[in-house]
């Protein structure tokens, strides 16, 4: 099932549930949180519980005679609910009252229905766009640990590391790939007709053919270019910025309003992609920069309890999966305590 699909169904199972007789205010609640979720969810529910109402009146519409206030023969038991009788306008009479003609709408009031009917068809255009593109779209993901690669239909190689989350477009009118979270590393097929987009966050990465890696930290994008060159834009058509270019052995740091660009060494960017053969290499890095790094690829954390202690430093070249050695060399090497509390680790002095 797409994410389109699963929105659907769970707005459907939303109606169904208000209209089975048993909601109550905490389900009213949830439904809100729901619909505050994201504007996907508000449009579906708009569209559904737009149709379920007109269902409704169709129902009515189309109900039997009795129940516009025509006698039946039924015989009325206990098991029989009781019939609903609208009450239906007298034959006006030639003495009788005139009713008074329709009232037509205002011209405000139209231009009011006008509007919403605007927004309407704006938010479902919108909403199948967005539809549109994630049935097109292929969904990676790794767990916390985990590295995977993914070779593209152009030839490019995707290799994914810890906790990553990326979707893919890539075909014939284009090649386009959204970072969600995390961190990957692009091996991309020249195709000068067709350059690569990555979007991560408010920035739009385009290369040619190139070998580089990004890394998602919530609003802070960062970049290192391994071989060729990339450009730095903001996602957002509306900002004006110049773009910023790096080549090899350089990277970028960008944030929301800044790029920061520095220059790296070929060792420096070698042991900034050692995950990809899984281990992680430190050059007098400090403990607490090490702790960090370690907690990305385990489920177990690490916990430096004391400022002293996390600013040591350290070098060396160490399994990202194996934290258990790692603090266990500490301890030899530094002659630090160690608490292992299950989830927890806690080093200090």
């Amino acid at each position: 099932m797409t994410e389109a699909e699963r929105i659907e169904s769970a707005a459907a199972d939303w109606l169904a549930r208000r209209d089975s007789g048993t909601w109550t205010d905490a389900d009213q609640q949830k439904l809100d949180a729901w619909i505050a979720e994201s504007i996907t969810h508000r449009v579906a529910w708009l569209r559904l519980a737009s149709v379920w109402q007109r269902s409704d009146r169709l129902s009515v519409l189309r109900a039997p005679p009795f129940l516009a206030g025509a006698s039946t023969n039924t015989p009325y038991t206990p098991d029989t609910p009781p019939p609903i009788r609208i009450p239906l306008p007298a034959p006006a009479s030639a003495t009788g009252p005139r009713t008074a003609p329709p009232q037509r709408l205002s011209r405000f009031s139209t231009q009011r229905i006008a509007a919403g009917l605007l927004v309407v068809a704006a938010a479902c255009s919108w909403l199948g766009w967005r539809y549109t593109q994630d049935w097109q779209s292929e969904h990676y993901a790794t767990a916390v640990g985990a590295r995977q690669s993914v070779a593209l239909p152009d030839g490019s190689v995707l290799t994914l590391n810890t906790a990553t989350h990326v979707r893919a477009v890539v075909n014939g009118s284009g090649r386009k790939v959204w970072l969600e979270d995390g961190e990957a590393y692009f091996d991309i097929a020249h195709d000068k007709a067709h350059p690569f987009v990555v979007i991560a966050g408010d920035r739009r990465i385009t290369v040619l053919g190139t070998r580089f890696l990004v890394r998602r930290q919530g609003e802070q994008v960062n970049v290192t270019v391994e071989e060729g060159r990339v450009q730095i834009a903001s996602a957002q058509a509306s900002k004006e910025v110049a773009p910023t270019v790096i080549t090899r052995n350089q990277a970028a740091v960008a944030s929301p309003n800044s790029v920061l660009v520095m220059s790296k060494a070929p060792k420096q960017i070698d042991d900034e992609l050692s995950w990809r053969q899984g281990r992680l290499v430190f050059d007098q890095t400090t403990l607490g920069d090490a702790a960090a790094q370690f907690n990305r690829y385990n489920t177990r954390k690490l916990v430096i309890a004391d400022p002293t202690v996390a600013r040591i430093r350290i070098g060396g070249s160490f399994e990202a999966n194996n934290m258990s050695g790692f603090v266990a060399l500490l301890k030899q090497g530094f002659g630090l305590a160690v608490q292992d509390s299950g989830n927890e680790i806690r080093i200090s002095n």
